[in-house]
């Protein structure tokens, strides 16, 4: 039996300031476009912060979504990997994130150099009605 599970991974790069051609406002209509037009079954955003994800989340509300800042759980602040997930098609079994440190249970560690805490979100879900063999 063969099954087609469709991912994609975007970079929402934050929000810019207003007057760039790289500022939210100017871009946020063409990633939901983009994103809807591939319809993926998972999304994997980087570097989104929560008015972004929260747009995102209006904007496709087939989906659910789970991650956090790179700060922790706490922090709505700062960048987020997040994991979105179409609700009808994938059920999310566990997830979570972890540090790219030498500690990486600890939230918003650095090491190796690194300017800013780096994460990585993952998520483990299986289909909910695979096709028919």
């Amino acid at each position: 039996m063969s099954v087609s599970l469709t991912v994609m991974t975007f970079n929402l790069l934050e929000d810019q300031a207003e007057d760039s051609p790289n500022s939210w406002q100017a871009r946020k209509d063409l990633c939901v476009s983009v994103i809807t037009s591939y319809s993926p079954m998972i999304l994997c955003t980087q570097q989104g912060v929560k008015s972004q994800l929260e747009y995102l989340q209006q904007c496709l509300p087939g989906y659910n979504q789970m991650g956090i800042s790179r700060k922790g759980s706490e922090d709505t602040s700062d960048e987020h990997c997040t994991i979105f997930y179409d609700k009808e098609k994938v059920e999310l079994l566990e997830g979570g994130t972890f540090w790219l440190s030498e500690s990486p249970s600890v939230p918003g560690s650095m090491s190796w150099g690194s300017e800013v805490p780096c994460i990585a979100t993952w998520a483990i879900s299986f289909l909910r009605n695979p096709p028919p063999p």
